[in-house]
């Protein structure tokens, strides 16, 4: 598998999140989401660590997508962490409702998941 996979659009289509799953051992699929603007192009989110993985992504609102992830190979957060992005204003909510810039998001996750160990 080395194409593009669409794992959810946005009501109005503005945004999709896709990703470009690559196996990481036999049978394990790693799906590293990113957040595409789709009139322009642009990427609005992606993880620079290609072991993140979406299990799911849920639109809350035409700009607010719910994304659960976990990290491969999972030892750490095995029941995985969940963040709502908002594309437009690209923030980023996660826990007891903290927002943070995006350009935090990826270095806040890490230190989530030292955390729970």
């Amino acid at each position: 598998m080395s194409d593009i996979e669409l794992l959810s659009l946005s009501p109005d289509g503005r945004y999709q999140v896709q990703a470009i799953p690559w196996e990481a051992g036999n049978s394990h699929w790693v799906f590293p989401p990113q957040i595409i603007d789709t009139q322009n192009g642009n990427v609005v989110f992606g993880f620079e660590d290609d072991l993140w993985s979406a299990d799911r992504s849920t639109w809350l609102s035409p700009t607010r997508v719910e994304l659960k992830l976990r990290k491969y190979p999972g030892h750490r957060g095995r029941l995985g962490l969940t963040v709502i992005i908002e594309c437009a204003r690209r923030t980023a909510e996660y826990g007891d409702g903290t927002h943070i810039d995006l350009s935090r998001l990826e270095s806040t996750l890490e230190g989530m998941l030292d955390l729970l160990g």
